[in-house]
């Protein structure tokens, strides 16, 4: 799976990536208990913990820089028009688990479970 951040491709992320849209609405009941809706905008993507098993550190630190400046953009693959899109995005958390460490610098050399979470603002 390709994914994108501020057009920076990004290392493979692991399987199991929970593609998530969510449609807003605007909604009510009438007087008559019925449920009065409308749709606002379109179905939005938020992918629950893009994550990776492993990522050396300057991996791991390539990403966390992109995902620094908060909001940018997202290009992925897209089921429902079977094309790649971009799409602008915040980042929600993020994290990862040391994993190896030099013992004679104590400087972190690769990561694992590295996570992040990346929320379609609707653009």
């Amino acid at each position: 799976m390709l994914f994108k951040i501020n057009g920076k491709v990004m290392p493979t992320p692991a399987r199991g990536v929970q593609e998530q849209r969510t449609q807003l609405v605007d909604s009510g009941r009438n007087a008559l208990g019925q449920v009065v809706a409308q749709k606002i905008n379109r179905r939005q993507f938020k992918y629950e913990s893009l994550s990776w098993p492993y990522l050396s550190a300057s991996q791991w630190s390539e990403v966390l820089q992109e995902i620094e400046k908060f909001e940018g953009t997202m290009t992925f693959w897209d089921a429902l028009s079977q094309s790649f899109v971009t799409r602008k995005v915040y980042w929600g958390d993020a994290g990862a688990e040391p994993f190896r460490i030099d013992p004679a610098t104590g400087r972190v050399l690769d990561y694992i479970n590295c996570q992040c979470n990346p929320i379609d603002m609707g653009y």
